[in-house]
């Protein structure tokens, strides 16, 4: 095909070879030209390059996801009336509403008819003209560097991972107490130079007043992993954030409807927020995409975009050679779906890692009825654990109104499925920590 501006009809965005190339030859057969691009970097770029008339963006996808190139179109006085059709396996009711909130035309669920596509196309490409060409984009990214600090009870060898918070939040407070803690998600990994905090739900409160006490790290990282209440909660109530011996360093993604600087400020500086006074401490804002980060010379760090509703991301840490997963909010699907590409890649960046701390939001009894809602079933991810020979799994956003003696069940089960296997299960209660060694 010649790649000429005056001949592209139709540009499609999608980093999946075969998803891409499917709906390339569809619609290159009904006579249009098309252009594939599998690097959500240079969609932009492309689009104002040969300004077809009509993008069609997978969401999830290394660099960009689709929500946000959406949203870029439509905000560009140059290409904003480019029209949008997201085509996507992850169909959850919220991102279509998103999706049309941020301008699209349309949102096709995978997988899709292609008698379906087809016409939906005939009838974008009957009613808009191309968009004038605007200069080139320019994309800037940062690399995050980390002060070094000591942790005297840990030797170098040594990584200590704490879990402060494990449960979801649920419609109201929970009345009963639990064995295994009542706060939503905040995990934290301790080396002798550096402490990582994931997710900032109502068990960072707990890390918050561990660091004051005993001094041992001025320099703070903290990674959220997206925007929903359970996971962000407990960000105003941390105090490090308000002692100005502390540098706090914010990671976290953008989403459509909400940047990480506003999340920040919404939560942190505003009349709104927790303490009503602004922070004392430095903070570093990083966000990131799905790519490679460098933490220090002693961590570096993957992100992976999540089968979750909202732009979520999963971390993949790589301290020293010691692997961990971060994936508090993930649905991986058993049976094979239009997403099982999903469970494909995460198998790969995951697999032989020595900790994964994934969703296990449900049993599998509720599953039954609750699945394709962004959140994992225990069985379902003991086996992914096992298949990617994961050394050890840890349960995290467990079901608020789970019971101890179901949360037991739950692991009983999920013991079983492990028997004979590589993997094993720990389930760290709130509080309670695990120190692994290097090459262990």
């Amino acid at each position: 095909m010649n790649e000429n501006s005056e001949n592209i009809d139709i540009i499609i965005i999608d980093d999946d070879p075969m998803t891409g190339e499917l709906t390339k030859d569809i619609l290159k057969d009904e006579g249009w030209n098309i252009l594939l691009i599998d690097d959500s970097m240079k969609a932009i770029e492309g689009i104002k390059k040969y300004r077809p008339k009509l993008v069609i963006a997978d969401i999830m996808m290394p660099g960009i996801n689709g929500m946000e190139i959406c949203k870029r179109i439509k905000s560009d006085p140059e290409i904003k009336t480019t029209r949008v059709i997201i085509l996507s396996g992850k169909s959850y009711e919220t991102e279509k509403q998103k999706a049309m909130n941020l301008g699209a035309d349309y949102f096709i669920p995978k997988p899709y008819e292609p008698a379906k596509l087809i016409e939906i196309v005939k009838t974008i490409l009957g009613s808009t003209a191309k968009a004038p060409p605007p200069p080139t984009p320019k994309i800037k990214t940062e690399e995050p560097r980390l002060k070094v600090n000591l942790n005297q009870e840990l030797d170098i060898e040594s990584i200590k991972v704490t879990a402060y918070g494990i449960r979801g939040l649920g419609e109201k407070l929970p009345s009963q107490p639990s064995r295994f803690g009542r706060q939503t998600p905040s995990f934290s990994i301790e080396t002798k130079k550096d402490i990582l905090i994931l997710d900032a739900g109502t068990g960072i409160v707990e890390v918050g007043e561990k660091i004051i006490k005993e001094q041992f790290y001025v320099n703070i990282w903290i990674f959220i992993t997206h925007f929903h209440l359970d996971n962000t909660i407990g960000l105003g109530n941390f105090k490090p954030l308000f002692d100005t011996n502390h540098t706090i360093n914010i990671v976290g993604p953008n989403d459509p409807e909400k940047s990480l600087r506003e999340f920040i400020k919404s939560s942190l500086y505003s009349s709104f927020s927790a303490k009503g006074i602004p922070p004392k401490a430095k903070i570093n804002i990083y966000e990131v995409l799905e790519e490679k980060y460098e933490i220090s010379d002693d961590i570096k760090m993957a992100t992976m975009y999540a089968n979750h509703p909202t732009t979520t991301v999963i971390y993949l840490f790589n301290i020293n050679g010691f692997k961990i997963t971060y994936a508090p909010d993930s649905e991986i699907w058993e049976e094979a779906t239009a997403f099982q590409d999903y469970n494909e890649r995460l198998q790969r960046f995951t697999q032989g890692f020595d900790v994964l701390i994934h969703d296990s939001y449900y049993n599998d009894e509720d599953y039954k009825t609750m699945h394709h809602h962004g959140h994992s079933c225990i069985s379902v991810i003991s086996s992914f654990a096992a298949k990617s020979k994961i050394k050890t799994f840890i349960p995290v956003n467990i079901n608020p109104t789970y019971t101890d003696e179901q949360i037991e069940d739950m692991m009983t089960k999920a013991n079983k499925l492990l028997e004979g296997t590589q993997t094993k299960i720990l389930i760290l209660k709130e509080n309670e920590s695990q120190i692994f060694k290097k090459g262990g």
